[in-house]
């Protein structure tokens, strides 16, 4: 059975799309050596803005699909999630389901009036829960039935936190949002960490920001992930940092280069698979 990790924050701008891709693409790479299913990584995409496929599909991307993400959604009986998966375009063993924009807004609309609105991704991934390792599940920045999806189809939570006042300050909203899913829904879910992004050690701000952090969330606080122009200038050129900056000599066990952000995303990947025990 996947792995499966919801990459959650109801603020925007916080890096979740970042993280989605590099650790999706992280894990395949550490991964590629392995047989089967135990190689495999899937990438869902359930935020309508779609940004997380731009960077690991792009060329999918520009073509017209006969059924996508949001018919897997909203469609009853919806249709079989084995013949929509695809490859991705940098690694041949991360895999992705087509999204498109106009649908997927279509779709946040229609799910409130849906029957089982909340476990409808949940119910589509079963299918495939045997196929991955790990299936890696991108969210939009709002609370709402695709997040809820996102969550109730997951076991684990990865949340990342903008090293601002302002990012702290949206946690709260978060955590009732989860603790809810796991009152009706699952139980069994778990925060595997809070992962601080876009940090900037210089500023006071950020240094005062990662102190309470470490105070509040103590051994549950991620090693955080520096603003860099290469996971900007990786995500403008449609692919993740690994594929961007690659090393010279590429291994399952040598994925990161010269490049910080390299090797702050494999110190991620690294731990991801320590946490759910499948490294």
């Amino acid at each position: 059975m996947a792995i499966t990790i919801s990459i959650a924050n109801e603020k925007g701008g916080v890096g979740k799309t970042t993280t989605a891709v590099n650790l999706a693409a992280g894990l395949a790479l550490r991964l590629s050596e392995k047989t089967g299913t135990a190689s495999r990584v899937l990438l869902v995409d359930m935020d309508p803005q779609g940004h997380a496929l731009l960077a690991t599909a792009f060329e999918h991307g520009q073509q017209k699909l006969p059924a996508s993400l949001a018919a897997l959604l909203t469609e009853t009986p919806p249709p079989s999630i084995q013949r929509i998966i695809q490859k991705s375009d940098h690694h041949p063993n991360l895999y992705f389901i087509p999204s498109d924009h106009g649908e997927m807004i279509k779709a946040a609309r229609d799910l409130p009036a849906l029957m089982a609105n909340e476990t409808r991704l949940q119910r589509a991934l079963a299918a495939v829960q045997s196929d991955y390792a790990y299936i890696i599940i991108d969210t939009p920045p709002t609370t709402g039935d695709l997040l809820i999806n996102a969550l109730v189809a997951a076991n684990h939570v990865l949340i990342p936190v903008e090293t601002s006042y302002l990012g702290v300050s949206g946690l709260i909203e978060l955590q009732r949002t989860i603790e809810q899913v796991q009152m009706h829904f699952r139980p069994d879910l778990k925060i595997l960490g809070y992962l601080p992004t876009l940090c900037e050690e210089q500023r006071a701000e950020a240094q005062e920001i990662l102190a309470e952090l470490k105070q509040r969330f103590k051994n549950n606080l991620l090693p955080p992930i520096h603003k860099a122009s290469d996971l900007a200038y990786a995500h403008s050129s449609h692919m993740d940092v690994f594929t961007y900056r690659p090393p010279r000599s590429r291994s399952a066990e040598n994925i990161a280069s010269s490049s910080r952000a390299t090797h702050e995303y494999a110190e991620l990947v690294d731990t991801i698979l320590k946490k759910t025990k499948s490294g």
